[in-house]
């Protein structure tokens, strides 16, 4: 973990938990405030349709009056969907990229916030056709040049090289991870760069947010918080912090700018889990009041040993009740049964041991609102646990089908 304080002329204080201040980070969403400063650069049209900029966005955008100052704002009414962002196969364009996506389930009607990648994944679809060229050289030259940021990494194959494997949570230590790059998602999650890189954009866009940005129209997210340019703007302590926060598998990221104080912190790390998210975004918080007044709260625990022990204490409830059984057949305390008892209750517990199998693999990637391969990406130690959960139902369904059939009383002629 990294973290920098710095003003406009460059860095006031910084701090490390680590090997080298260099080590570039994947940035996750605070990437998504340098496609927005990138659009304002570029003077792209705010008021245009979406499908006029983009025709290829036609099949995925429901509503076409949808603007590119919806995308900004997240008003465009796309669902928030990791199934369709975080392709890490993909080295094209986000143009080519929004071509192949048909319109998402859940789309809702634009006008409120509702905060999505996909929004963001447009957005550099637009700047790639505005410019002609690529989103890494729009970028580059509206924002990274300018800042001084000029070692972020925005070449798939750079990144690929160079940025090193992440870490998530497992089972109380840490894991390697390397989920590597989607090119059509450099505008909404995957610029990468040292503290030092994310310390000298802060600083310039700091200074940007202390001109006229600062007066720029914010839509209200629900949440106690505007939603402006990329950024999220809230009164913390009486000031107005804009600030945003970005993660992917192995990294987190965070960026707070306070105008008025002419103070910006930022903060990098290469651990984070979903289940140990709460936990790590305090940090970037307490980093934030830490400045303003020198406050801080305690930081949340993490849900990963709550969930994996729950999962891993009803497995072991299971498999004690499979041996439990096997004992009693073993010693010869199992009493005979009926035909029709045994095949009662072996069939019930075939029905109820295929509702839960089946339920929880239906079920849980549709209520946490991403596949189990992706679940394994974000928290492998509750994915884990959560497959010893299932083998045990299984084999507790298993054992109990047996005893019945083995344990039926023959029939008398």
């Amino acid at each position: 973990m990294a973290a920098q304080i710095v003003d406009v002329n460059g860095v006031v204080a910084e701090a490390a938990s680590g090997v080298d201040l260099e080590t570039p980070f994947v940035w996750g969403s605070v990437s998504k405030q340098l496609t927005a400063a990138t659009v304002t650069g570029l003077g792209i049209d705010r008021a245009r349709a979406v499908v006029d900029a983009v025709p290829q966005a036609r099949g995925m955008l429901v509503d076409p009056s949808v603007t590119v100052d919806d995308l900004v704002h997240h008003t465009s009414g796309l669902p928030h969907d990791i199934t369709v962002t975080d392709d890490w196969s993909r080295r094209g364009s986000a143009t080519d990229a929004v071509a192949s996506i048909a319109a998402p389930d859940g789309t809702s009607p634009r006008g409120t916030f509702r905060y999505s990648s996909l929004n963001y994944l447009l957005l550099q679809a637009v700047i790639e056709q505005h410019t002609g060229g690529t989103f890494a050289d729009a970028v580059t030259r509206e924002v990274l040049e300018p800042s001084g940021a000029t070692s972020t990494i925005t070449d798939p194959d750079a990144f690929v090289r160079d940025v090193p494997p992440g870490h998530v949570p497992f089972f109380g230590t840490a894991r390697a991870i390397d989920v590597g790059i989607d090119a059509a998602g450099l505008g909404y999650g995957y610029l990468a760069g040292s503290i030092t890189d994310l310390g000298r954009y802060a600083s310039w866009r700091l200074g940007e947010l202390q001109g006229g940005e600062k007066d720029v129209r914010g839509v209200d997210t629900g949440h106690g918080t505007e939603y402006a340019n990329g950024l999220y703007r809230e009164d913390i302590g009486g000031q107005n912090v804009w600030w945003h926060s970005g993660a992917v598998p192995g990294y987190y990221t965070y960026v707070g700018m306070i105008p008025d104080t002419d103070t910006a912190v930022v903060l990098a790390s290469n651990r984070y889990g979903e289940m140990e998210s709460e936990r790590i975004a305090a940090v970037g918080r307490n980093l934030t009041t830490m400045v303003l007044d020198g406050s801080t709260t305690d930081l949340p625990s993490s849900l990963a040993t709550t969930v994996v022990g729950v999962l891993l204490g009803l497995a072991a409830v299971l498999l004690a009740v499979a041996v439990w059984i096997v004992t009693r057949f073993a010693t010869g305390r199992t009493r005979r049964r009926s035909v029709r008892g045994a095949v009662v209750r072996g069939t019930l517990a075939v029905v109820l041991g295929s509702v839960v199998v089946v339920g929880a693999l239906l079920g849980v990637p549709a209520v946490v609102g991403a596949s189990l391969p992706v679940m394994w990406l974000w928290a492998p130690d509750v994915t884990v646990a959560f497959w010893v959960l299932l083998a045990a139902v299984l084999a507790t369904t298993v054992v109990v089908v047996v005893s019945q059939v083995v344990s039926r009383r023959p029939t008398t002629h």
